[in-house]
């Protein structure tokens, strides 16, 4: 399941990553605690769940983004889980964290894609992180790109659905810009994080079935961290 949710906020921190993670947590948290105590346990684990945030006519200082509004979309391949977010979104019309105020305005249920067919093209809503076992970052131009994104994604899969790949994930063509982003999070002990992503359109050849995955919950590493959302292009 998708939503899509129109957001009033004026500003949000460069690292504004760990405040939408933070907005999601607390969604699911406020409808369902036992839901959220399973899926937040302090295990480092897959979730099947991804999100981006997308900021209407923002302007960039050293310290903050403003902007006159944001959509985002939420995404999930487990019902469950997407109607605890939809549950508290549709009748919490308030969150503030940080000093950061979002108001809900508007909660849109997206119609979603059926993907049929071996290939399919992708925008990434974000970006996309693949790294490699020793947490270094490996770019699409890259001979190992393909191996170490089939590795994660078996492992993501072995863990969400009880299976690996039907078939290998290969990139038939692709649009895509390096990107690097400034992080912190609560075991960084106020160190500033850098990851290096990919952000732009990718085609893939794949299993449908697999496909559908990954639209539902994104592709590469840290998904449920606001990683790897991806929208249906053809």
């Amino acid at each position: 399941m998708r939503v899509a949710l129109q957001l009033k906020v004026k500003k949000l921190p460069i690292q504004y990553r760990m405040i939408c993670l933070a907005f999601v947590k607390e969604m699911i948290r406020q409808s369902d605690e036992e839901m959220y105590n399973r899926l937040y346990d302090n295990v480092k684990k897959p979730k099947p769940l991804t999100y981006s945030i997308y900021m209407r006519n923002f302007k960039a200082s050293q310290t903050y983004y403003e902007m006159e509004g944001a959509t985002f979309i939420f995404s999930s391949s487990d019902p469950m889980i997407a109607l605890a977010f939809i549950n508290s979104v549709s009748t919490i019309k308030k969150f503030e964290h940080q000093n950061v105020s979002i108001e809900i305005e508007h909660v849109r249920l997206v119609k979603e894609v059926v993907i049929r067919e071996q290939q399919a093209e992708f925008a990434i809503l974000n970006a996309m992180l693949v790294e490699d076992v020793h947490g270094k970052p490996v770019l699409i131009d890259d001979e190992n790109f393909e191996t170490e994104l089939n590795h994660i994604m078996n492992a993501k899969f072995q863990y969400l659905y009880g299976r690996t790949l039907k078939k290998p994930l290969k990139i038939v063509k692709y649009r895509l810009k390096k990107v690097v982003v400034k992080e912190t999070n609560r075991h960084a002990n106020g160190k500033t994080l850098y990851y290096t992503g990919q952000k732009g359109r990718i085609v893939l050849n794949g299993h449908p079935e697999d496909l559908q995955n990954l639209y539902y919950d994104g592709i590469g590493l840290r998904t449920s961290s606001g990683w790897g959302t991806l929208e249906f292009i053809k």
